[in-house]
């Protein structure tokens, strides 16, 4: 990918899992080690751009590890206006009671609240603290499964509530590729695109690329909405963006990213081809009507 910023983010993630100095060692001899095997295999300008990464590695790796917590995803100026909403949500969540999380928010939304609010101030602040929490080995994975389906299934349940606008005349396909299965930041913007008034085509999670293409294809899309969620499903999403160029009737489609790797480097989005970049679902719906003006 030609990335300083993907390598610093999975540099800072594999030091801080866990944060200790023996972890640091380990990781300085596998990064020798990886040196040493691409001197053999890679070209000599390849080898230089791969070397100039694992030297700002090892710089890291001199000074100890700071034990900085990640700050959660500041969604507005308003900080948390939900939070206490959130919070129990969460609580019942990591209790094993389901029911009782959704029907707090069934009630919200049947009292009129805008369910996207729900979205950014309940869904997103829970998935990053639940995934905090299992990254640091407070809860088990089966625990983060089961929250994480939990949510699924409170978007599904308020999905009626979702106040829609007169269509715009647009459609738009969304997913993720193949080998990714977190599939829920792109249900979130797929959600909001939906509710600005376009047609969806919700694919779900691990759609290959050439079942990517023709599902393009055959709702006549405008857009495609695609995810990643780790840093080694961006090769794959360059192929398939590599691969509209040959795909009949996909000329005119535009494409738009997002997920962490693109949210570790701002500008990676075009040096895969994309057409544009968001970091959270209402900038997605901006960036989506923007795309369409030019269009």
């Amino acid at each position: 990918m030609n990335s300083a910023g993907l390598f610093e983010a999975h540099l800072f993630h594999s030091r801080h899992h866990p944060a200790d100095a023996v972890h640091d060692q380990i990781l300085t001899q596998q990064l020798t080690a990886l040196k040493q095997v691409l001197a053999q295999r890679l070209p000599i300008a390849e080898y230089i751009a791969a070397a100039g990464y694992l030297s700002a590695a090892f710089k890291e790796l001199e000074h100890p590890v700071l034990a900085v917590e990640p700050t959660p995803p500041v969604i507005s100026p308003l900080e948390a206006p939900l939070k206490e909403l959130a919070d129990a949500y969460l609580a019942h969540l990591l209790a094993g009671k389901r029911t009782e999380a959704i029907n707090l928010l069934r009630k919200e939304a049947k009292d009129g609240i805008d369910v996207r609010l729900l979205y950014e101030h309940v869904f997103m602040p829970v998935q990053w603290e639940v995934g905090s929490r299992w990254h640091k080995g407070e809860i088990s994975v089966a625990q983060e499964h089961y929250c994480t389906a939990a949510t699924e299934l409170a978007m599904a349940m308020l999905h009626p509530y979702l106040q829609k606008t007169p269509s715009n005349g647009f459609s738009f396909v969304a997913t993720t590729v193949s080998g990714d299965l977190h599939s829920m930041p792109v249900r979130m913007v797929s959600d909001f695109l939906e509710l600005d008034g376009w047609t969806p085509y919700f694919l779900g999670a691990n759609t290959p690329t050439d079942g990517i293409w023709k599902a393009v294809v055959g709702f006549k899309a405008d857009l495609l909405v695609i995810g990643a969620s780790m840093a080694h499903h961006v090769g794959i999403l360059r192929q398939l963006i590599s691969a509209k160029n040959n795909t009949i009737g996909a000329n005119n489609v535009r494409v738009m990213v997002g997920g962490e790797p693109f949210n570790a480097d701002p500008t990676l989005w075009r040096s895969i081809g994309a057409d544009a970049y968001a970091p959270n679902a209402r900038v997605a719906v901006e960036a989506a009507r923007t795309l369409m003006q030019k269009k």
